[in-house]
């Protein structure tokens, strides 16, 4: 059976996948659309999932040193 700190552990590293994929599925989809609008909305999307992404391996490094 998992530790609380385990399952937390892996909940974080789940959702930093999530976040990892979501990023580079806007990056792909801003690069293939050509409307400048739409690229600018991915782009801002994918900057979002990185943001999204740091906070949470922040958050996930503090959580492992307490």
């Amino acid at each position: 059976m998992l530790s609380e700190q385990e399952r937390m552990n892996n909940a974080f590293k789940e959702m930093l996948f999530h976040e990892e994929t979501m990023a580079k599925k806007y990056a792909q989809l801003g690069q293939q659309i050509t409307d400048p609008k739409l690229q600018q909305m991915f782009r801002g999307m994918e900057q979002a999932s990185r943001n999204h992404y740091s906070t949470l391996a922040a958050k996930m490094q503090s959580f492992a040193i307490v």
